[in-house]
């Protein structure tokens, strides 16, 4: 059964998968940009870019693991109710 607005009562509603904020985070924490900055920052401060490498490893390393423990598990992901977007008036709902 196809979900209806609560707010116009128009049929044209859409599941609303947010996955915005996932994928920045992806881009802005990436391994390669957190190697590379540091490498920058010891080359600005004249200290041997190998240093910022093992640096910027090491943080992304950190980083990757804190972001693969904060992932739910599948069954509790169950549980989460779906939002949904309506087209008609864009409203944004859950049932």
């Amino acid at each position: 059964m196809k979900p209806i607005c609560p707010n116009c009562h128009s049929s044209h509603v859409i599941e609303n998968i947010d996955t915005s904020m996932q994928s920045i985070s992806e881009h802005v924490l990436s391994p390669k940009l957190l190697v590379s900055l540091s490498v920058g920052v010891c080359k600005y401060y004249k200290i041997n870019p190998m240093i910022g490498m093992v640096a910027g490893s090491a943080l992304a390393t950190v980083i990757n693991l804190a972001q693969q423990r904060l992932i739910q598990p599948p069954l509790i992901k169950a549980a989460v109710l779906p939002r949904y977007l309506c087209s008609t008036c864009q409203h944004s709902f859950s049932l």
